[in-house]
């Protein structure tokens, strides 16, 4: 998939150094996600080969600098349901710069419009205030809270977890779904 800025591909297990340079050492992904930041390369090498198997995981490049400034990934455990829960990583360099907003709208395209799934879920820890933001801006409505779900590995304590969505008809409704991604 491609957007303006964005290639957004699949995983290659020879992405591994490209990914540690860009997220993998984050100390502030840590806070978030578990298992950041990673210990090594060889973390890295494993925790891409398994994102490489998965065909809803995609790297986000950035055509004009070539460089993996995060990834994107979808989750669907049943897909007769229609519902997935998608999740992303910007590198902390390449953040703010619109990347996840442009790889959100692109990957909501694809799953909504184009595979048809009826909903499309995102959690995010209540501490990270930027990604709350972005998944507001992003057409998503809140849906609940799960009690002390995430621990920020830095610090060792719990937050909660928020529940968001996304129907297709509400992500339809959104003014700007053509300029990212291009439907169909």
């Amino acid at each position: 998939m491609e957007t303006k800025r964005l290639l957004i591909r699949n995983f290659s297990e020879d992405d591994a150094d490209a990914c540690y340079q860009s997220w993998g050492q984050d100390r502030t992904l840590g806070q978030y996600i578990a298992p950041y930041p990673v210990s090594d390369i060889r973390q890295m090498a494993n925790l891409v080969r398994g994102l490489a198997s998965n065909r809803n995981a995609w790297v986000i490049a950035d055509k004009r600098l070539e460089k993996i400034v995060g990834y994107i990934t979808v989750d669907v455990p049943y897909e007769q349901l229609g519902v997935g829960e998608i999740g992303y990583v910007i590198g902390e360099r390449y953040q703010r710069q619109g990347y996840a907003m442009e790889a959100i709208h692109c990957i909501l395209t694809e799953y909504l419009i184009n595979k048809k799934l009826y909903l499309i879920e995102a959690k995010c820890n209540e501490s990270n205030h930027a990604s709350l933001k972005l998944i507001e801006r992003s057409g998503f409505q809140a849906e609940g809270r799960l009690r002390g779900r995430r621990v920020n590995l830095l610090t060792g304590q719990r937050n909660d977890l928020l529940v968001f969505s996304i129907t297709r008809d509400e992500f339809m409704r959104i003014k700007f779904v053509k300029k990212h991604c291009p439907v169909g």
